[in-house]
């Protein structure tokens, strides 16, 4: 039996890193203004408002552009470290947005964020993480003849 062995490329450099993580953080705002905006269109009942709510756009673009920082440190340095960068990185994000839903389900109805609300910013977690990970690890975008990536199994 044959057995598929599948490509990521990594990164030679901070900038093609940078430039990786700025196309999945601009995706990933994309994603997470449109989804508040269809909420706020349907007028989904999520308990919390104001400016300080998970819900303001404030804080969507601040913990969005925090979770891209986050996910190119944890993957320059996995890097460094590792023979399987991609592997690692994604048992990494696996664990990473398993405990950021924690928040979600112990302070949030402190918050007044309705049960509604919970599954919303759970909705919200899946839109920022996928295409911050996928862009980061290299899984989309990253099969231009003469990039600055190398080539790794994973």
């Amino acid at each position: 039996m044959e057995q598929t062995t599948l490509r990521f490329s990594v990164p030679r450099t901070g900038g093609s890193l940078a430039r990786r993580t700025t196309v999945g953080v601009v995706v990933a705002l994309v994603g997470v203004l449109l989804s508040q905006t269809l909420v706020d269109a349907l007028a989904v009942d999520v308990g919390a408002s104001g400016p300080a709510s998970p819900f303001a756009a404030v804080p969507l673009v601040a913990t969005t552009i925090a979770a891209g920082i986050g996910a190119a440190v944890v993957y320059g340095a996995l890097i460094t470290v590792t023979d399987r960068p991609v592997r690692n990185f994604l048992v990494v994000a696996v664990a990473v947005f398993a405990v950021m839903l924690v928040p979600v389900v112990s302070v949030t109805p402190s918050m007044g964020v309705t049960p509604t609300g919970q599954g919303v910013l759970v909705l919200y977690h899946v839109v920022v993480a996928v295409p911050i990970v996928a862009f980061v690890a290299g899984a989309i975008g990253n099969r231009r003849v003469g990039s600055d990536s190398t080539d790794v199994a994973d």
